[in-house]
């Protein structure tokens, strides 16, 4: 997705599936920040020397980890996934009655210009 972005030498991958991001994040990799994109859908931006390492891993074959970490990684990743969302949501929201007030205060203005006029 993003990867084409990011440079040979980067320790650094993005993703938009939660089992990865939970894996990683449960395996010691460092979450730097969340990343929406227009429609909504949300990737995982992930910095650390292994991180290419374990992905791979996670890709290729079985992979041994703590469950209780996962679990406590996954429900994380759900938090922070609901709450991008939600603020997400909101900007549109505000977005959209911004965008409604704009057009009726375009067409508040038509009306006085017919009756002045």
């Amino acid at each position: 997705m993003y990867e084409k972005y990011l440079t040979a030498a980067s320790q650094s991958i993005i993703t938009n599936d939660l089992y990865l991001a939970a894996f990683l994040h449960s395996v010691g990799c460092s979450l730097d920040h969340l990343e929406h994109n227009s429609r909504r859908r949300i990737s995982f931006v992930f910095i650390g020397d292994r991180c290419r390492e374990l992905r791979q891993a996670y890709l290729t074959g079985p992979v041994r980890l703590d469950m209780r970490s996962f679990r406590e990684s996954l429900s994380l990743i759900r938090r922070l996934m609901d709450g991008e969302n939600s603020a997400c949501a909101q900007a549109m929201a505000d977005k959209e009655q911004r965008s409604a007030a704009r057009a009726k205060i375009k067409q508040n203005r038509k009306t006085l210009q017919t009756c002045s006029g």
